[in-house]
């Protein structure tokens, strides 16, 4: 079986864990959204409206003072929530060369290089910004999670603890994005055991994000809990069905737990899904190989390879397909892998 997870994405895109996420979500949408039964435009979408009405004006006013930082950072912030980074990447330069100590003009301009998948220049922009502080000691680079609890501190003096909980709320969707993504760079160095409380903690705060719920099932997983990992995990596909990565996930752990036709069914539901997963091919085949179905699990094999599955070390240790060692076929699949993984490299 897979014990680590290559694929691209996070739920709607693949494996939840190769996709942290670069800034908090809005509070007030902590999980997906969900479908919209009203023909009237959202709250969202009218924002979107509005900010592609007002993109004709900012331009405008970039180009007749050319050098101001300001105008030109507001015509390429509004770009870059419109989605069009690499049209807001011209325009956000320009702020930062003209106030190249603002950090603010650098942060735009790094998650617009970020979205370029410019990602050694993305790190350069925010290295920069965080050298001025690294440790987060400033009451500059808290000074807004500074000024939410120290209003909330202020309003609990006051008997006012309703308010004081409401105004600190904001802050949780923060810490629970902080602590994910903690979560997600300890398990890509695979520290499953490090991750764990980082994902447990941001599962605390927003036990509804499927997305955090799902995170925390997969470490489960990873650290062999299956059992805990398949309740979990089996909240997260309730949470969004169209997660082709929380079911591979899901058919993992039944996997583990050698409830084999509940692992399948949920690998083909992985691919109906995303039908370009050579994992979840791959997979299918060490379920066919443990039940003795050679034909499909070297069906299943060659579907992987043509999905782009080249882990030929991977394919010769895994003892789920000891089966299929002595067909005269595993000789010419490892040696067609062989070639495949050379001419990649």
């Amino acid at each position: 079986m897979k014990n680590d997870h290559r694929s691209r994405g996070t739920g709607g895109y693949g494996h939840f864990f190769d996709c942290p996420q670069t800034k908090p979500k809005p509070a007030d949408t902590p999980g997906n959204p969900q479908p919209c039964l009203s023909l009237a435009t959202g709250p969202e979408e009218q924002e979107q409206l509005h900010a592609q009405a007002a993109l004709p004006e900012l331009k405008q006013a970039a180009e007749c003072r050319p050098d101001s930082a300001w105008a030109w950072y507001q015509y390429g912030d509004a770009l870059l929530g419109l989605g069009r980074p690499a049209e807001a990447l011209p325009a956000l330069r320009k702020a930062a060369a003209l106030a190249p100590e603002t950090a603010l003009y650098h942060y735009d301009l790094g998650l617009a290089l970020f979205d370029l998948e410019q990602n050694e220049a993305a790190i350069q922009e925010f290295a920069g910004i965080v050298a001025g502080d690294p440790r987060l000691k400033s009451g500059a680079s808290n000074l807004i999670l500074s000024a939410l609890t120290n209003l909330a501190l202020g309003q609990e003096k006051l008997g006012q603890r309703h308010e004081a909980i409401e105004t600190l709320l904001p802050a949780a969707e923060t810490a629970a994005t902080i602590l994910f993504n903690l979560a997600f760079l300890h398990f890509r160095a695979k520290r499953f055991a490090d991750a764990l409380p980082f994902a447990l903690a941001a599962y605390l705060l927003r036990p509804n994000n499927e997305d955090i719920v799902h995170q925390y099932g997969a470490i489960l997983s990873e650290l062999n809990r299956p059992r805990e990992a398949i309740k979990v995990l089996k909240l997260a596909t309730e949470m969004e069905p169209h997660c082709a990565g929380a079911w591979y996930d899901l058919g993992l752990a039944q996997a583990r737990l050698r409830h084999r036709k509940a692992a399948r069914q949920c690998f083909l539901k992985s691919l109906e899904l995303r039908p370009e997963c050579a994992w979840s091919y791959y997979d299918l085949a060490c379920l066919d190989a443990l039940e003795g179905r050679r034909n499909a699990a070297f069906d299943n094999l060659t579907q992987a390879l043509a999905r782009g599955f080249r882990n030929v070390e991977h394919l010769r240790r895994d003892a789920d397909l000891r089966s299929l060692r002595r067909d005269a076929r595993w000789k010419t699949l490892i040696q067609h892998l062989g070639e495949l993984e050379y001419a990649n490299n």
